[in-house]
């Protein structure tokens, strides 16, 4: 009766996929100042999933998730609205949602909450979805049942590490962020050569997405049944409307000249000056 009641309130809050972890059995939770939200007393973990695909974009030049609105503010609404209803439904419990920035170990939350398994690359993928989701956490002192992780791995398929530009993955799930595209498109300051060649090679102002396009879980992927994922999808970045949509953005949090210096060096340019 408390499962289908907590299924009752995250169906109308609009999210399609859920599942259950004990608080107890998490990894070391992250240091964060959201961690002073955690309730006293947590018990469980409602791990929601947030698939974006919203299809395919051949000419795009940022990475998948960063088509779409920004996902903070449309997942945080969803969370924020099931867990208000989680509030009603059982009185004297709490309720806190989390997304990004969260003490929570999403993706190992994720794997324990039953919604898929954790790839080569250390990304969790989901059945029907494949790795092109986000992820969001409800912690509550309510308990529930905890949901059994799924025993799937990648099996002898390497393909996400043989496709890794920069040698970045480790093929065990492990990620040397130094050779990672897409944490090179997301860094200030001065770059060295050879970042900025990944740069120019990749042609992303944002993100790189070679492990998750080559994997066979993500090839065929179902579309995102939110609504707010199509309302805003912007695929390409160009220096005309990189600063407008710095500002509303998932990427804007690292500043427009970062984007614009990554921008220019897709086109062949040096970067200009310092951020």
């Amino acid at each position: 009766m408390t499962t289908e009641a907590v299924e009752q309130c995250l169906r109308k809050a609009g999210i399609p996929r859920w599942g259950v972890c004990a608080f107890a059995d998490l990894p070391p939770l992250l240091p964060c100042r959201a961690a002073a939200r955690l309730p006293e007393g947590a018990r469980s973990v409602v791990v929601c999933l947030f698939p974006y695909y919203v299809g395919e974009y051949p000419d795009r030049n940022l990475s998948r998730y960063a088509i779409v609105d920004d996902y903070h503010t449309v997942t945080r609404a969803m969370l924020e609205d099931a867990a208000a209803r989680l509030c009603g439904a059982f009185p004297g419990h709490r309720f806190e949602p989390f997304v990004d920035s969260s003490p929570v170990r999403e993706v190992a939350a994720g794997w324990r909450a039953g919604l898929g398994f954790i790839g080569r690359n250390g990304q969790l993928i989901a059945p029907e979805y494949g790795s092109y989701c986000f992820l969001g956490e409800i912690v509550t002192t309510l308990e529930l049942p905890p949901a059994v992780p799924s025993r799937q791995t990648c099996g002898g398929c390497r393909r996400c590490v043989e496709a890794c530009p920069g040698g970045a993955l480790s093929g065990d799930g492990g990620l040397e962020l130094s050779r990672c595209r897409s944490h090179i498109t997301q860094k200030k300051g001065e770059l060295t050569e050879w970042e900025q060649r990944a740069i120019a090679e990749g042609g992303f102002a944002w993100g790189c997405d070679r492990c998750t396009d080559v994997c066979p879980h993500n090839q065929n992927p179902r579309c995102t049944p939110i609504k707010g994922f199509y309302r805003d999808i912007v695929h390409k970045l160009t220096l005309e409307n990189c600063r407008a949509l710095s500002k509303t953005r998932a990427y804007g949090w690292r500043g427009a000249a970062v984007l614009e210096r990554n921008l220019r060096l897709c086109q062949g340019e040096a970067p200009v000056g310092k951020e």
